[in-house]
């Protein structure tokens, strides 16, 4: 399969991002195209890399499927407060089907709606998308019955910061934030008066319900399709929390992908007729920033990365590259990496946004379910390297500031100690500074001890724990145990040779910040090994707090810390940047 091509479609709010899966031997005979309109918020996030196996498994098939990225989401244009969003996602869909009917010559094009996704595009068919089938899976009934969902999930939330203290969002009166998502009250009162209802005017004529697993698609949503005449089958459903759980975790149940495909196969090859739709475009600008996607060629396989640089001329010494965080995607933890990039940008700094092996649009496994410990491995470190190489081939005198969150902070770090044009690395949150196998083991010994005090115990026989956390308990305790028998020497020498890169980077002068939030193992590792207390030996190193306890930064708080620590040290990479590349 070649990679997927990345292109814009335009909405009221601005251009919205798509990837094109479609082999050129393919493109013309299939029975139909297919648009993919995603889920909304961390189960968007979660199922990408499944979702991307899916549109090439289906363009093996013989069907070209169109990957929507809805337009305040992701790598599209808009933001959250944009107004106007619901219309612009129904827009979206609509340009997608339309451009899709047009360029690849099919007879029909279907509609693959996931979660709020569905809903939405069931929208696009009643406003009168050129849709010939629809597929939707785990859709709620209707804009209302979801906005009552997530505000209930929302008041569920309480993020807390160290002592306990309730970490406030902040967020304008009526807006939510879920799982670290924000929606405007503008959208959800759109949302809310979303309950689509097919006319006359509507192409489809086939539509197959899934479920989701044990919860059968709405009767309601049944009927209605039965009422407007559209043929319509429905199936079980069942593994769709398997593919939205996590990012490392998520898997495409197989079942409904063959489903799916022999319902798909099963339609007439001709449908509705062709509709005017504007062109797309290969490059988004707004808001003095050009953004566009590319792939990008590299010795193990192709990455694929956004660029975003300013519409004037930018800064020719500087360069900003956000690296994954962990199995997120180049938009980063909840967009951040899309907003800060952007921001830059229109600071001067040109910024690229990239996937490496295995994650997001890049080469590699692709069912995205990797090991913790995978993501330590050197080869992602020489990717990093050899992406900067064929960033600086144009401009040898261009310097970098890395920036990452987990996974993609111990990148950025390792980066650093091993190539002088680093200028800066920013560390959010990172899993590790130096990597060793027994280090996640050690990390578990270090919770059995807290678990095995007495308190946590107490818990354990009143009750009050459940059994998910005695399992904890248990294997952390075993862990604890294990720690003991294999000794201390290599965290030793660990923590040596992490001074001994910190000098290195001294000796560069490149700047380092890590930023931790509260119970961050390395955070812990970092105090432990008395970091904060030599700083005068690091002058190059910053330590910072960020507030709350989540890994991913979903709190709004900690989103909010992490850009303002990253927007505050832009000016001065840029002065060092300038003056390093005239003296070299």
């Amino acid at each position: 399969m070649p990679c997927s091509e990345p292109l814009y479609l335009d909405t009221a709010v601005g251009p919205a991002f798509a990837l094109v899966d479609a082999p050129a031997d393919r493109v013309g005979t299939a029975g139909s195209a297919v648009v993919v309109s995603p889920p909304w918020g961390w189960e968007e996030v979660a199922s990408y890399r499944v979702r991307r196996s899916w549109a090439r498994a289906l363009a093996e098939a013989g069907h070209p499927t169109l990957r929507l990225t809805p337009p305040g989401t992701g790598d599209s244009a808009g933001s959250p407060g944009s107004p106007g969003l619901v219309a612009a996602w129904v827009e979206a869909i609509a340009a997608a089907a339309g451009w899709l009917r047009r360029s690849t010559g099919v007879g029909r094009v279907a509609l693959l709606g996931l979660g709020l996704g569905g809903l939405v595009g069931l929208e696009a068919v009643a406003a009168g998308a050129a849709i010939d089938d629809v597929v939707l899976w785990a859709i709620p009934l209707s804009g209302r019955r979801f906005a009552r969902e997530t505000n209930a999930f929302a008041a569920m939330q309480e993020w807390t910061a160290d002592g306990d203290a309730v970490l406030q969002a902040g967020l304008p009166e009526g807006w939510i934030e879920a799982g670290g998502f924000a929606m405007s009250a503008a959208t959800m009162a759109e949302l809310e008066d979303l309950k689509p209802r097919l006319g006359p005017e509507a192409a489809a004529d086939r539509a197959l319900l899934l479920g989701r697993d044990g919860v059968a698609a709405p009767d309601g949503l049944v009927g209605m399709l039965g009422e407007a005449g559209v043929e319509t089958e429905t199936a079980a459903g069942t593994g769709w929390a398997r593919m939205v759980s996590h990012p490392e975790r998520a898997e495409l149940p197989a079942t409904v992908v063959d489903e799916v495909h022999a319902w798909l196969a099963s339609g007439s090859a001709t449908g509705a007729e062709p509709m005017p739709a504007g062109a797309a475009r290969s490059a988004l600008e707004e808001n003095g920033v050009r953004e566009s996607g590319a792939i990008l060629p590299q010795p193990w396989g192709d990455a694929f990365g956004v660029e975003a640089r300013p519409l004037g001329p930018p800064d020719p010494y500087l360069h900003a590259v956000f690296l994954n965080a962990g199995a997120v995607r180049h938009v980063g933890p909840n967009r951040m990496w899309v907003e800060t990039a952007r921001a830059w940008a229109r600071r001067g700094v040109t910024s690229s946004r990239v996937d490496l092996e295995g994650i997001g649009e890049a080469d590699g496994e692709p069912s995205g379910v990797l090991q913790v410990g995978d993501f330590y491995d050197d080869r992602y470190v020489a990717q990093v390297r050899a992406l900067l190489d064929s960033l600086a081939a144009k401009n040898p005198e261009r310097r970098f500031v890395l920036v990452g969150l987990c996974a993609g902070a111990y990148w950025a770090f390792r980066a650093a100690v091993e190539d002088e044009r680093v200028l800066g690395a920013f560390l959010v949150n990172a899993g590790a500074l130096r990597w060793h196998p027994d280090l996640l083991l050690v990390r578990e010994a270090r919770k059995g001890k807290q678990a095995l005090r007495g308190r946590s115990w107490k818990k354990v026989l009143q009750g009050k724990v459940g059994p998910a956390r005695v399992a904890s308990f248990a294997r952390s305790s075993l862990a604890s145990g294990l720690q003991h028998l294999g000794g201390s020497n290599w965290q030793e020498s660990l923590s040596e040779e992490i001074e001994a890169d910190l000098d290195g980077l001294r000796e560069s002068e490149t700047s380092v910040w890590m930023a931790f939030s509260g119970s961050e193992p390395l955070g812990q590792e970092v105090l432990q090994m008395g970091l904060a207390d030599r700083l005068d030996r690091w002058p190059n190193l910053q330590l910072e707090a960020l507030p709350g306890e989540d890994h991913t930064l979903r709190p709004i708080a900690a989103q909010r810390a992490a850009r303002d620590l990253l927007d505050r040290e832009l000016e001065g990479l840029i002065a060092r940047a300038r003056g390093r590349s005239k003296t070299a």
